[in-house]
């Protein structure tokens, strides 16, 4: 029965993702004379451009035309692609207050402009800008399920609120982007959204089963043709200064350089090298106090390693929405260049081919670092094959051992199979991947695969997928916090959106894990996480009621904070929680969470606060509180994070960011501060201050600090 099933699923998927849907499209204009970027669309050589003018709602009212209007212009020259936008719109309404780039505009109006260079369906770059010139970039991909917005091309963009609304320009080098050679026609998808009323409206219609960024039902922009990446070589050469202190230490100068070196072999493949990497201007990391055995994950931040992330992503660790998809991760970039606390070490040099060709993808990377058992460098290797519009299978390879003195190596295969297109415009995916490891003195039980299968869906969606693990598998430039284990995980849920309502959609499910020794048997964890009602207001409002069960079977003790132990027993336990959120489109939000409950052999009641103040369009005042009141039989003790983001957006090429977290854990304050000055795109000045220690009881003196000033220059070929 069962495999009747497989059979019947995989033909569904293969045969619909050969299925060809009719997009609308436009043709873009070439010009002689390149428009001035200053957020106005008034350049006589805007007229000759191609309009798109008719949006469609996504929400709140789907399928229906833009409540205001709005406007698209395409032209390009030999070098640049150009975007036009006008969104009319009452000016004292729109919801505006980011300046910077990269910024936070989720609770903002803004305009979205996704190009598939590729025309494969599945693979996109994403250019956003908001009413006041903030401008921002990612990479997606796997149809929008894949979404790195750390990743930063060279690019610019304008814009101004006028007395009709906002309107704003954007130039895109082809030097910024991969491309199919000798490939006329894109994929080409824009979304407006304007906060105060939950409106996003897309061209060309879509439907609220897609992903937010999907890409395989984008319309088409052709005619672009005779355009050019010239040499394709860029050399980002930098220097950096200042001064060092580590813990008990003098401080000392530092004068250091570098650079990195870029090259298009082909508009679709590019290669890189990297010597004596800095990641000065790098944010810090979120401080966490772990209350689990196992070890927490943080995502990777530098730019070397961000950009093309995508070429390296294996089986369903690219899906955020996954609640596992970090539960196993052959390779992890963060094993590179930081120890295991975090650290930064010293990147001596590095290599990195990436790129698509005739339906392949490749990804291949060398990095030698200074780590503590000076092995020859780390090797990565995957390479993947498209199947129909968004299957694929692949293979990855890596060789190197950040966890150990030990030689490992690790190869693995995935299968995707996707489509959007079941009954009409509904998403499904199925995936099966498996790993095997090989590291010196651990013979045997080094096998890890999984398989999933999910409908992420509007109404209804639900998710089953399995994973094993075996306890000597070992992924030396991966991230595997648990072993030996069975895993068995999925859940349901549902999504109705009530019609005349306040209310935009109110969302109700059940996730559960299940996790049992795999050599021994016995169910080790267990958990289910009821969502009774997430209530989304058309205001941008939210309420969540929820309660999760816990069952923790424990071998050994462990320490769970400071000297406090949870000894070796059965537990189990129910927490209930209520979350409510403002909309953060307002000058001032607040958020709060309270959850409450059981917690092993006591009681644990959590309560997290966050809080926004935009003073002013140029300063943001940030604060979180995040504390945990824990009662175990043998005493009590408070688990406490508290932050504070003072930010000064002055242009969107000029800001002065500050970060500060303490923990009482460590009972240690960290203090990140970071200038930025874009000159021009490709042209930065950092100054930057960042001391992970200071002790508050020392009048905030810094045991350990790195001050720099830094400044990267692109030379562009």
């Amino acid at each position: 029965m069962m495999s009747r099933f497989i059979f019947f699923l995989t033909s569904s998927l293969l045969f619909s993702c050969l299925s060809l849907n009719a997009q609308p499209g436009i043709k873009a204009v070439f010009t002689e004379t390149a428009p001035v970027i200053d957020g106005y669309i008034n350049d006589d050589v805007w007229k000759q451009a191609p309009l798109i003018d008719e949006l469609y709602q996504r929400e709140p009212n789907s399928g229906e035309p833009v409540s205001k209007k709005s406007e698209f212009y395409f032209l390009y020259d030999h070098q640049n692609i150009y975007v036009g936008v006008r969104c009319f719109d009452d000016p004292e309404a729109i919801s505006s207050k980011e300046l910077s780039r990269d910024g936070d505009l989720g609770e903002e109006d803004r305009i979205q402009v996704i190009f598939d260079t590729y025309m494969d369906g599945r693979s996109g770059y994403w250019f956003q800008i908001g009413p006041r010139g903030s401008i921002g970039d990612a990479l997606v991909n796997e149809n929008g399920k894949e979404f790195n917005k750390s990743w930063d091309g060279l690019w610019d963009g304008r814009a101004k609120i006028t007395e009709y609304g906002w309107e704003g320009e954007l130039i895109i080098p082809f030097k910024t982007m991969g491309f199919k050679k000798n490939n006329d026609t894109w994929g080409l998808k824009i979304i407006r959204y304007i906060k105060r009323s939950s409106e996003i409206s897309t061209w060309p219609l879509t439907s609220l089963n897609a992903n937010r960024f999907q890409i395989s039902d984008a319309g088409r922009i052709s005619g672009i043709s005779d355009i050019t990446q010239g040499i394709g070589l860029d050399i980002v050469p930098y220097i950096t200064g200042g001064f060092s202190k580590k813990q008990d230490a003098e401080r000392k100068p530092v004068l250091d350089g570098g650079g990195d070196i870029f090259y298009n072999i082909t508009p679709a493949l590019k290669a890189a090298l990297t010597f004596n990497t800095d990641f000065a201007q790098t944010e810090v990391d979120e401080k966490q106090i772990n209350l689990t055995r196992f070890n927490l994950f943080f995502p990777e931040k530098r730019d070397f390693f961000l950009d093309g992330t995508n070429y390296f992503t294996f089986g369903i660790n690219g899906d955020g929405e996954n609640p596992q998809h970090t539960a196993n991760i052959p390779f992890f970039s963060r094993r590179i260049g930081l120890d295991t606390e975090g650290n930064p070490v010293q990147i001596k040099y590095g290599g990195k081919f990436t790129g698509k060709t005739d339906g392949w993808n490749i990804g291949m990377l060398h990095v030698k670092d200074d780590n503590e058992w000076d092995n020859p460098g780390y090797t990565v290797a995957r390479l993947s094959r498209d199947l129909g519009k968004q299957s694929s299978l692949g293979i990855i390879g890596t060789n190197g051992n950040a966890l150990s003195s030990s030689d490992n190596s690790l190869v693995g295969m995935d299968l995707r199979l996707a489509s959007s297109e079941i009954a009409g415009n509904k998403n499904i995916t199925y995936n099966i991947y498996g790993m095997k490891s090989f590291t010196d003195s651990l013979n045997g039980r080094d096998v890890s695969f999984g398989t999933e299968i999910s409908y992420p869906n509007d109404f209804f969606n639900f998710r089953i997928g399995y994973l094993q693990i075996g306890e000597n598998y070992t992924a030396g430039l991966g991230f595997v916090p648990r072993k030996n284990i069975r895993d068995f995980y999925g859940g349901f849920g549902f999504g109705p959106r009530p019609k005349n309502s306040p209310i935009m959609q109110v969302k109700t499910g059940v996730k559960y894990i299940l996790i049992s020794d795999l050599h021994n048997g016995g169910l080790e964890t267990a958990q289910f996480d009821l969502t009774y009602s997430d209530l989304i207001f058309l205001s941008g409002d939210k309420i969540t009621f929820g309660s999760q069960y816990i069952f923790e079977s424990l071998e050994t003790d462990f320490k769970i904070f400071g000297d406090y132990t949870i000894v070796a027993d059965d537990y189990n336990f129910w927490r209930h929680s209520v979350q409510l959120t403002s909309a953060k489109r307002r000058l001032f939000w607040l958020s709060t969470k309270a959850a409450s409950g059981g917690f092993y052999s006591g009681k644990r009641t959590d309560w997290l606060i966050q809080a926004g103040y935009k003073v002013a369009v140029p300063l943001y005042i940030g604060v979180e509180s995040d504390r945990k009141w824990v009662n175990l039989p043998d005493g009590s003790f408070v688990a406490q994070i508290y932050r504070i983001n003072l930010n000064f957006m002055f242009s969107p090429n000029l800001a002065w960011y500050n970060f500060a977290q303490y923990e009482n854990l460590n009972e240690t304050l960290g203090w990140q501060s970071r200038f930025q000055w874009i000159i021009k795109p490709g042209k930065e000045l950092f100054l930057t201050f960042n001391s992970p220690l200071i002790d508050p009881v020392e009048r905030f003196q810094p045991e350990a600090y790195e001050a720099r000033a830094k400044v990267k220059y692109t030379i562009r070929f």
